[in-house]
């Protein structure tokens, strides 16, 4: 064979040798750079996936939030309060009368407090047209408190500010105002309240509803309206 050919076949075999070398060296440095980047890319991904996930949840947070701020906000705006049902541990008896003899009696000291002259009261315990009675009277006793009274206009205010404040759950039913006849600075007012306590429910519940007291003056101190109310 020739021996320039062969010199000719050797440098072509050497310069294929070389452009190997090159490619393996190319690709060599290549994967040297792109793995650590795609790793790197590929745990920032994993990452911002938990920070998208963590940030979602931080929304849900921040709606549910402002949807109870906004719903504390209405309930304020309307004068909702959420309060709890009266329960007289120390009450020896489960009549109905019993179980409220004394959220009936706070509603008393509260008028006597200030000064207000009750003239007549009306108990009727257990009405069947109340809504927690006809829905839940296993658990609730009910007494709607109608009452008649004669307060000047602040003493009247006061009275109603305290009752709203109460610390357990009552529903004033109605009002009704009118001026004294005798003396307008004095308001005769007409009004019912229901009041509700929660039933000890490891007693058993007697089904007998005390009667309705007649309408008639509370006590016959009062019935003398003329009685200097210190206005």
């Amino acid at each position: 064979m020739d021996t320039e050919l062969i010199k000719k076949y050797l440098d072509m075999f050497k310069i294929a040798i070389a452009i190997v070398v090159v490619a393996v060296l190319a690709s060599v440095f290549l994967l040297a750079k792109i793995v650590p980047d795609t790793i790197t890319f590929m745990g920032n991904k994993t990452k911002y996936s938990e920070t998208e996930n963590k940030l979602s949840a931080k929304r849900a947070e921040l709606e549910t939030a402002k949807r109870n701020k906004e719903k504390k906000e209405a309930i304020a705006q309307e004068g909702i309060e959420t309060k709890a049902f009266y329960r007289d541990i120390k009450s020896s008896g489960n009549s109905t009368a019993d179980i409220l003899a004394g959220e009936i009696q706070e509603i008393n000291d509260l008028v006597k407090f200030y000064g207000i002259k009750m003239y007549k009261v009306n108990y009727n315990y257990d009405p069947a047209e109340d809504v927690f009675f006809k829905e839940k009277k296993d658990v609730y006793s009910v007494c709607n408190m109608n009452m008649e009274l004669f307060a000047s206009y602040m003493k009247f205010q006061s009275f109603l500010k305290d009752l709203y404040k109460h610390e357990h759950f009552l529903d004033i039913q109605s009002i009704e105002v009118s001026p004294y006849k005798k003396d307008k600075s004095i308001l005769n007012v007409k009004m019912s309240v229901s009041l509700y306590a929660e039933k000890d429910g490891s007693q058993s519940v007697s089904r007998e509803v005390p009667p309705s007291s007649s309408d008639k003056p509370a006590d016959d101190g009062s019935l003398d309206l003329n009685l200097d109310l210190n206005i």
